[in-house]
């Protein structure tokens, strides 16, 4: 009777550890991850208590294959206030063997917020220090992006608001 309850406990563990390791392989960082640019973090819209925020970013792949990114998603910061959570805006983002692609990420947050970020711009005088300058406000962004078919990376990026690359 214990052989035979041992057995058993065996049959079902197998596919137990199996399922496991496969679900930890799905979460596994690729190897030759994208490169991610940011060419733009800027205030969308205001809509009553409301700010929302569109982040553009260029991707560049580096792998021999297509990838598919099915998940976007991050924090936006504001001289140095969590401002909101982004995240894909238009998905799955199709990136060609050794291509480019374009995305957006979206972000939606209180007046509250953006106020604490200005005021904290302020108090270290962020671009008033030349007359006719205006207020300069800094961002970072720090980012996971999914593959479809497993795998993930992360990224973290600096700049100014409302500056744009191209």
């Amino acid at each position: 009777m214990r052989r035979m309850l041992h057995g058993v406990r065996a049959c079902f563990a197998a596919p137990i550890c199996f399922g496991l390791l496969i679900a930890g392989c799905a979460t596994l960082p690729i190897a030759n991850p994208p490169s991610v640019e940011v060419t733009g973090v800027a205030l969308d819209r205001v809509e009553g208590p409301d700010a929302y925020f569109n982040v553009d970013l260029t991707l560049e792949s580096h792998s021999d294959r297509e990838l598919v990114i099915d998940a976007l998603d991050g924090t936006l910061r504001i001289e140095g206030e969590d401002i909101a959570q982004a995240k894909l805006a238009d998905g799955p983002v199709h990136l060609a063997a050794h291509g480019t692609a374009s995305a957006t990420m979206t972000a939606q947050t209180g007046m509250d917020a953006l106020l604490r970020a200005v005021a904290n711009a302020m108090r270290r005088g962020a671009g008033l220090s030349t007359p006719g300058a205006h207020l300069t406000l800094k961002y970072a962004l720090e980012a996971r992006a999914r593959i479809a078919g497993g795998g993930r990376f992360t990224f973290r990026r600096e700049g100014d608001l409302g500056e744009r690359k191209r």
